[in-house]
């Protein structure tokens, strides 16, 4: 049986979720079937990850978001690794390998993992990123969607043969253990220094306005005075860094910033509750690792969320941007312990819905599924 050559290609700028995703097919996907390469557009964390992990990388640095001219290299190993399927992550990929596509007539995938309206610090760069989308959106023979929500709002500005296949985890095996989890929790409180008593209101995502890390700021503020050993980890980096922790001082509120942190579901434990209070979100990975991690949750009803947390009985959902109804949401959990415990049972089953290798094979078969057409 032949093994189909497929290219993975990301910004790389970071490692976030959608980089999080393509390290799991990198090393995924079987072996015996599909020959993975790397391809990265930003010089970054991400092509200096796979390469130390012995993953064949790719760089094609672009200097801007519209550089064009990596384009020729790019095409020019596409013919020389004979490449039979190119996958596209992010506005910088899908741009490059759509037209890379059709330049060698090599099929491509792309995976939307976001909502592009929300992806961008201005409604410029936004509108610039939506409309090259649409024009380029032809150039795809198929179309991956991590939530239904995304689903519907790429079929709507022209998305074809478009199927959601929810990302996938692993499992977690280590956090079933209650040792490890209290020696986590233990280590990284020591580490910050935050004492043993504190309330840790925690998150993990990138210092971006749609993530609305300023709704969790503003709610931790007004929940000091009912908690006064109230403390708020977030770990991640971007952007919204310098006014995120100058809200935080200015507000009286103990705080820990880390930055990012290399495989960050191990610091879950140091929490008390998990909150996502994204503007925007595709699926939320995250919010699996949380589950695995015996936390209780509140995400905001955004994008995908509401396909993994059922409201009520996997975690709490609130409206986003809204600080009343996070502080609500976060006095309840931290004054009912019973419910707390019913939402982390249940999201101890949930999360399994979403077990990585469902992930693999849907992928799998849609691969197959675009070559036998060509």
């Amino acid at each position: 049986m032949k093994a189909y050559q497929i290219l993975q290609l990301i910004g790389g700028g970071e490692i976030g979720g959608a980089e999080q995703h393509v390290l799991t097919l990198l090393q995924g996907l079987h072996a015996e079937r599909f020959k993975l390469i790397s391809g990265c557009l930003v010089d970054g964390p991400f092509a200096d990850l796979t390469e130390y992990l012995a993953i064949p990388t790719l760089r094609f640095p672009m200097k801007h978001a519209l550089d064009l001219t990596c384009l020729p290299s790019l095409i020019s190993e596409l013919c020389k690794q004979k490449v039979d399927l190119i996958h596209t992550h992010g506005s910088r990929a899908n741009l490059l390998g759509r037209l890379a596509g059709r330049w060698t007539h090599i099929p491509v995938i792309t995976t939307v993992h976001s909502s592009l309206s929300k992806d961008y610090l201005s409604r410029k760069a936004a509108l610039a990123a939506l409309g090259l989308d649409r024009l380029t959106l032809p150039l795809t023979s198929g179309i991956i969607t991590v939530s239904d929500a995304l689903h519907h709002e790429v079929a709507s500005r022209g998305g074809k043969n478009i199927r959601t296949i929810y990302n996938g985890i692993q499992p977690l095996s280590q956090m079933e253990d209650a040792d490890y989890r209290q020696n986590q929790r233990t280590h990284f409180r020591k580490q910050w220094r935050i004492p043993d008593n504190a309330l840790v209101l925690g998150s993990i995502a990138r210092l971006h306005p749609t993530k609305g890390l300023d709704t969790l700021v503003a709610a931790s503020a007004q929940l000091l005075s009912h908690f006064p050993h109230l403390h708020v980890l977030i770990i991640g980096e971007g952007p919204l860094r310098a006014k995120l922790e100058e809200s935080l001082k200015n507000a009286g509120v103990p705080y820990t910033l880390p930055g990012f942190i290399p495989k960050a579901y191990q610091i879950l434990p140091a929490m008390d509750l998990f909150i996502l209070p994204s503007l925007s979100e595709g699926m939320g990975l995250v919010l699996l690792e949380a589950m695995q991690a015996y936390l209780p949750l509140i995400a905001t009803r955004v994008g995908g969320v509401p396909e993994v947390i059922r409201e009520g009985q996997d975690g709490l959902l609130i409206p986003p941007s809204d600080t009343q109804a996070l502080v609500k949401a976060c006095q309840t959990l931290l004054t009912e312990p019973s419910l707390s415990e019913k939402l982390i049972k249940s999201g101890l089953e949930r999360w399994q819905t979403f077990h990585q290798e469902k992930m693999i094979q849907k992928t799998e078969n849609f691969y197959e599924e675009i070559l036998c057409q060509k």
